[in-house]
């Protein structure tokens, strides 16, 4: 239910969004093929022009789990700014406009309709977190998106495009792995006041009931104002053992100290993000013994990642840390964006973009991805597999766990999720 001041802070939002100013360009595609001349083309289609394609991009710059998305921006200028070097695409550079939608899925619809409508934009590449605000008024609109799908809305939806997709069901990978760590008294952290993080939750919280996991307690955590104490004070009294969820690494990192001063026994805390050296930093030592599950491939110093590597550092020097999932995240979305025009042709349409990347059926995700994509069928075919790290005893590296593969899970069913979290109306 919206609270008495949620319209102004929508109407506030809103102004916010419109006035956000345009990002320099960055831009096109390093793959074969598209350095050529500029195309000159009869048809005007929103976007284009014979020398450079205009993007939007959405992302939360402000609001509750903004601190985990500027990485994912500094991605989009690294694979842009890449690109560029090679003279664009079909000798188009790429530019995007971007629109802060402060983690809120009002003003992401906002912020869609404005760089759509106002910004003229081709497509939309979407950060993850707030992007089902817009899921279905992009859809309707036939708009090209790409990003990372981690809210089960982008699934089955032709004009959006993501290597990972997350289930409207769930699968028991989370509770699998939870199990192995001999935990089974769970608290379930959220962002507070973002659906997308809840709906995720749900499918979490599924696959840990699912495998045998009790979840004692939620907590909806507000890094601004939650007293942490208060927290570890809770998980002692409950006898939690195992911290999962939403679990960002800013408030692990004030979350696990706490809960270790009490003497919360622990044996397992599990990040959706954090695969990242500056994590290692900054708060190493308070969150050792982390796992984290990531959707990308583990570090190994391949040279396709030795090319994102030096991308990020000329084209995003602002960056902290290089190898972050975050960073890695808007990269891919911004080479699937890439990839997209190239298979749209000299005269790209909307139409193109979207016929002509859904037959793509080996997409590499620049190496960064664990296995080839096939877009024609992974909108219908959700993820269920994950990469599973830990932050070393010490707080010093990342360990990859299972020997640096993959690992899945059982799927359950949308229908099968819904009876585990709410048995009393089947």
């Amino acid at each position: 239910m919206s609270s008495p001041g949620r319209s102004r802070l929508v109407r506030a939002g809103a102004l916010a969004v419109i006035a956000t100013s345009l990002a320099a360009g960055l831009a096109g595609c390093g793959s074969s093929g598209s350095a050529t001349s500029a195309a000159s083309c009869s048809t005007q289609v929103p976007g284009i022009t014979s020398t450079t394609v205009n993007a939007g991009l959405l992302w939360s710059d402000s609001g509750d789990g903004a601190s985990s998305m500027p990485d994912f921006r500094s991605g989009v200028d690294a694979r842009f700014g890449l690109a560029n070097e090679s003279g664009g695409v079909f000798g188009r550079t790429v530019s995007y406009a971007w629109r802060d939608d402060q983690s809120s899925q009002d003003l992401n619809l906002l912020g869609a309709q404005d760089l759509v409508g106002r910004g003229h934009v081709f497509g939309i590449i979407e950060a993850p977190g707030a992007s089902n605000g817009s899921i279905t008024w992009l859809n309707q609109q036939n708009i090209p998106v790409t990003g990372l799908a981690s809210d089960p809305g982008w699934v089955g939806r032709n004009n959006m495009f993501s290597f990972y997709y997350l289930s409207d069901g769930s699968s028991t990978v989370w509770g699998d792995v939870i199990n192995a760590a001999g935990a089974s008294r769970a608290a379930v952290l959220e962002v507070s006041g973002n659906k997308s993080n809840s709906d995720f939750s749900r499918q979490y919280e599924a696959s840990l009931l699912e495998s045998g996991v009790k979840i004692v307690r939620e907590f909806q955590i507000a890094e601004a104002v939650t007293n942490y104490q208060a927290v570890a004070k809770q998980l002692k009294q409950d006898d939690i053992d195992a911290l999962v969820g939403v679990l960002l690494p800013s408030t692990a990192a004030k979350l696990i100290p706490a809960a270790r001063s009490l003497g919360v026994n622990l044996k397992i805390t599990m990040m959706p993000l954090g695969y990242d050296p500056a994590v290692l930093a900054s708060s190493g030592k308070a969150i050792a013994g982390t796992i984290i599950f990531t959707e990308v491939q583990p570090w190994l110093d391949t040279p396709r990642q030795q090319t994102f590597e030096a991308a990020m550092a000329k084209y995003a020097p602002e960056i902290q840390s290089v190898r972050s999932d975050s960073a890695v995240d808007g990269f891919v979305a911004a080479d699937i964006f890439i990839r997209g025009l190239q298979a749209a042709g000299k005269c790209p349409t909307r139409e193109s973009f979207i016929s002509g990347l859904r037959a793509v059926t080996n997409y590499d995700g620049f190496g960064l991805v664990p296995a080839p994509v096939n877009f024609a069928t992974n909108l219908k075919a959700p993820q269920s597999c994950y990469n599973f790290i830990q932050v070393r005893a010490d707080g010093s590296a990342f360990d990859p766990m299972f020997g640096g593969q993959a690992r899945c899970g059982r799927p359950i069913s949308s229908a099968r999720m819904n009876q585990l979290l709410d048995p009393g109306s089947s």
